[in-house]
């Protein structure tokens, strides 16, 4: 009777998606083209990985660079000095800041070609990790939170009748229980709890992807499946706060940058929010462009940064972001002794925290302890797990690898549609 009930409840909501009464053993394309009416065409094109190893390619954390001509101090010392060496007395002795540690990562796949309405569009998919690890003492580093979701990543063309945001996700949500109901009829699917979280929606704006732009559309999908993740990152530092979890003595180490593309789903009171969560929160990214920001006398940071010696920083630059239209302190901090490099850059973290107001300041000493804090934090290191392990944290890497040990094996992803 309920599910009886339930069926007569999607079909009045969605009102041209007639999904079937008595699931069957069906994967996720066949599950779609079925109950699609006619809407939808399947190609059963190749499946493939769109990952590429981290450690293959440069991919910086950084967006656009700044457009000022000379750099303006963000912190509250404002001697005009290239670097701020970090005294070895405060490395020593720092009391311990650092609780929390981050990050979000994700696997994105394109496992066939649509056409919708005689256009052919990619049809992505993502699995989403975003692990948080707390730390109390030396030997007390365990799980705090994690976050996993399965996603499909269309056109907006894939609705072909709703226009509202609120009918969308009706639509994607009801769809997402039929192909769930057609999955669990698989028995590893049913075994190891797999199911589609959410159906997301790319823009298309009528337009179709050309042999000049042929990756149009790609880029479009797989940037909804990255928005979702820096949300789940997003709300997990937000639930660490309404927990009382961060304070001016428990710091969280986000993995990569903070600045975050706006969600134009976020009302302004909810960006306030975002802001005041990452009060004690710092981005660290072991890639970034060197060419960020220019310094004080305008001239090229880069080499600034090349020549840190060690324990050394930069000063803090501001960075006013065209993204989220917000402000940021930006440092660059050396985390090692003398040792062969491969590059310049090779121990070095571009080190970033909110500016909570327009013209405001980072206080320079609390600069210091928080590098004095990353500095013994890149203690151990990872050598030989990590072909990154000279800018690497080892808390991160730890938080890394369990993030990694949470994914569904590419194969048996891919084998569910």
């Amino acid at each position: 009777m309920i599910r009886s009930y339930r069926y007569i409840l999607l079909a009045t909501i969605t009102s041209r998606v007639e999904l079937p009464y008595k699931a069957r053993k069906m994967r996720i394309l066949e599950c779609i083209e079925k109950n699609g009416n006619g809407n939808y065409l399947l190609y059963k094109t190749k499946k493939v990985s769109l990952d590429i190893n981290d450690n293959d390619t440069i991919n910086y954390d950084d967006k656009s660079v700044s457009k000022s001509l000379k750099g303006d101090f963000a912190e509250t010392d404002k001697r005009r000095v290239k670097t701020v060496q970090i005294p070895m007395d405060l490395i020593l002795h720092v009391s311990p800041i650092f609780s929390y540690f981050l990050d979000g990562s994700r696997h994105i796949y394109k496992v066939d070609d649509i056409s919708i309405g005689g256009k052919i569009f990619p049809f992505m998919a993502g699995q989403i990790i975003v692990g948080c690890c707390e730390r109390r003492n030396r030997d007390d580093f365990k799980k705090a939170d994690l976050f996993r979701s399965i996603v499909l990543s269309l056109p907006d063309e894939f609705d072909t009748e709703n226009d509202t945001i609120a009918a969308q996700e009706n639509f994607c949500r009801f769809f997402c229980d039929s192909i769930n109901e057609s999955l669990s009829s698989l028995k590893y699917v049913a075994e190891n709890n797999i199911k589609v979280d959410k159906i997301l929606l790319y823009k298309t704006d009528g337009k179709e992807s050309t042999e000049s732009d042929k990756d149009f559309y790609k880029n479009r999908g797989t940037s909804k499946i990255q928005v979702e993740m820096t949300d789940a990152e997003q709300a997990m530092v937000a639930k660490l706060c309404k927990n009382n979890k961060l304070d001016d003595e428990h710091y969280l180490i986000k993995d990569g940058s903070i600045e975050y593309a706006p969600n134009s789903s976020h009302s302004s009171h909810q960006q306030s929010l975002v802001v005041s969560n990452y009060k004690h929160v710092v981005g660290v990214s072991k890639l970034f462009n060197p060419e960020l920001l220019p310094d004080y006398e305008g001239k090229r940071l880069s080499q600034t940064i090349a020549n840190l010696k060690p324990f050394e920083r930069t000063k803090v630059y501001r960075y006013p972001s065209s993204v989220t239209q917000q402000e940021y302190g930006v440092w660059y901090l050396r985390l090692r002794k003398d040792y062969p490099r491969e590059t310049n850059y090779s121990d070095v973290v571009k080190c970033e925290m909110l500016i909570p107001s327009e013209g405001g300041c980072l206080d320079s000493d609390l600069v210091d302890v928080i590098s004095a804090n990353l500095i013994n934090e890149a203690y151990p290191v990872c050598y030989g797990q990590d072909t990154r392990w000279a800018n690497h944290l080892y808390p991160v890497y730890l938080t890394e690898t369990f993030c990694k040990s949470n994914y569904i094996d590419s194969n048996i992803f891919i084998n569910l549609f």
